[in-house]
């Protein structure tokens, strides 16, 4: 009975040390997330790109983001934006594809170094008014998707060590 209860113990605060999120610089606690430039006719995209990763990294929890003083910055712009027909039904069009085409760096500003860079990041998604085809329905939809990708990716490629 008291091996197995000490087993259980064990198991418990081995599963309470672990945590789903690891860095690879634990050293980094804000950032600042700069306003991606804008090189497209696209308007207000450079905006919602800024809402939704700054949303995305409070929600995260692993960078505080702040104005003054940061530990690492996330810089960008956005080259190039296409929303252009897939596929069409007969005489109607039936999917759309949205692309954008990003530039980003991610940098370390406590060890001066550059973390992510990535000049020519692509990322696209499908929308459709057919719930058979796609996921979602109109471009707007469609962006979010893009954006949250974007900030997978960032995550993914700067933080996680895996």
């Amino acid at each position: 009975m008291k091996k197995s209860m000490f087993i259980v113990f064990v198991v418990i605060l081995c599963s309470c040390t672990y945590s789903v999120y690891t860095t690879g610089y634990p050293h980094l606690k804000s950032i600042a997330i700069t306003p991606f430039e804008n090189k497209t006719t696209q308007y207000n995209l450079e905006e919602n790109i800024h809402n939704s990763l700054s949303s995305n990294f409070e929600n995260d929890g692993r960078l505080k983001i702040v104005g003054l003083s940061p530990d690492c910055q996330l810089d960008g712009e956005i080259l190039d934006y296409s929303n252009k027909i897939l596929s069409y039904a007969g005489s109607s069009v039936e999917e759309y594809e949205v692309r954008i085409l990003f530039k980003i760096s991610f940098t370390d500003l406590k060890k001066n170094m550059i973390i992510l860079k990535n000049d020519a990041l692509q990322l696209s998604e499908t929308y459709s008014s057919s719930e058979e085809i796609s996921k979602f329905k109109t471009e707007e939809e469609a962006q979010e998707k893009i954006i949250n990708d974007l900030f997978d990716y960032i995550i993914k490629e700067s933080l996680e060590e895996w």
